[in-house]
């Protein structure tokens, strides 16, 4: 008799199906059909009653079912179930992986394998428990509360170059998905590009911007505009005064001397989150940059941009940066008719709720004034770990600055 029989009939006597939601057990556990009948009535009467059914219950609705007798712990015998599976899924991962070198010659593909493998054994409940007993190292936490006193305005994280955003919210910090949601058109996609030129040229982190929206000449020519502080324009059509060109080339020519690389991904090479996973391996940046992620594809369901593949990729791309232990910063629209007078709220998000469900910090960027264009309002929407907060920034492109406001603007 399998092991997964046995662990079925052990929580059902011992009405104890706690452990198995705790460790991610699913349908997909159970390879006799008996069993994942038993399992999904077990969960269906735990979420409606708040209990496990009791042996009587389970025996009315299954009358020819058979249970044994199981001496083991639910523990050991999930413990014993993962790790199988685990060995299973690892071996035809690495299998599939090897055909791809094999036969395709393709060791991209086998790469991307390799990444959708390893998110399939977390989303299966696969991977190693990361749980932590808090009494274990108090002197630990105490030690790196001193550390955190020491860091500059206390940030934790990487800094986003707006420093009442920073304060807020501590930087961008390791793990965390960072959502930013503006309507089509007010500049979701400069904002983030702002950002990811704050962190390479303050921070001196190498950052990898994927864009859905944009081409990587245009996000590059963007680049170059902010970091010149040069008319985008003019920048764009070859028409820059002599005291631009002058500035410009020297930027260039100092872009050769940057220890950190700034990466820019191409969209048909990030597709999917196995996609961007890969990419992460390959590149190592320290913080990823995702532009317009509500075009990506879901590996799951094979659609773009429904309510359930975006559920499916926002859930993907969080687990994706608590597992390689980067910021990920996202960008998605809201839709203007669910804003109230203009304003960008967790309310007005379009295509799905999974976007302020998963996300560690709700940013969002509007118009302050509809009828100004060289300004805008950023504002923390939601954030895990801290309150609101709101800045007014510059918004110039004849300079290219987007930043905030301070008393030098006044």
């Amino acid at each position: 008799m399998n092991n997964e029989t046995r662990l079925i009939n052990k929580a059902i006597k011992d009405r104890n199906l706690t452990p198995l939601f705790s460790r991610g057990v699913n349908e997909k556990w159970f390879s006799e059909e008996d069993d994942r009948r038993l399992w999904l009535f077990a969960r269906e009467h735990f979420s409606k009653y708040g209990e496990s059914p009791s042996l009587e219950v389970v025996s009315a609705n299954f009358p020819t079912y058979k249970f044994v007798e199981v001496q083991d712990s639910i523990d050991y015998l999930i413990d014993d179930i993962i790790n199988i599976r685990r060995k299973f899924a690892t071996s035809s991962m690495i299998q599939d992986a090897i055909q791809s070198i094999e036969k395709k010659k393709d060791h991209e593909d086998a790469l991307l394998v390799l990444q959708r493998g390893l998110i399939k054994l977390e989303e299966d409940g696969l991977t190693l428990s990361s749980d932590v007993d808090i009494t274990s190292d108090p002197d630990r936490r105490w030690d790196e509360y001193q550390e955190r006193k020491l860091l500059p305005n206390g940030l934790r994280g990487i800094p986003t170059g707006f420093p009442t955003i920073d304060k807020a919210t501590s930087g961008l910090q390791n793990g965390q998905l960072i959502v930013i949601v503006a309507p089509p058109k007010v500049g979701k996609s400069t904002l983030a590009m702002q950002i990811a030129h704050n962190v390479h040229y303050y921070s001196q982190k190498t950052p990898m911007f994927q864009s859905f929206e944009m081409s990587n000449l245009e996000q590059e020519n963007r680049y170059d505009a902010m970091r010149a502080k040069l008319s985008h324009q003019r920048l764009l059509t070859g028409t820059l005064t002599s005291e631009e060109e002058s500035r410009y080339k020297a930027v260039l020519n100092r872009l050769k001397e940057e220890k950190q690389k700034f990466w820019l991904v191409d969209s048909a090479a990030g597709s999917t989150v196995s996609g961007i996973a890969s990419k992460i391996q390959t590149l190592q940046p320290h913080v990823v940059f995702i532009d317009g992620v509500y075009l990506m594809m879901d590996e799951q369901s094979g659609e773009s941009n429904t309510a359930q593949a975006l559920t499916n990729i926002t859930r993907s791309l969080k687990k994706v940066a608590q597992r390689f232990q980067r910021p990920i910063i996202i960008t998605t629209q809201v839709l203007n008719w669910k804003m109230k007078k203009g304003n960008v709220t967790a309310d007005s998000i379009g295509y799905s709720s999974s976007f302020l469900q998963d996300a560690d910090v709700l940013l969002g960027l509007q118009k302050e004034d509809e009828n100004v264009e060289d300004t805008r309002l950023l504002k923390v929407i939601a954030s895990r770990n801290s309150g609101p907060a709101e800045v007014s920034l510059l918004w110039d492109w004849n300079e290219a600055q987007f930043r905030e406001i301070d008393e030098t603007d006044l």
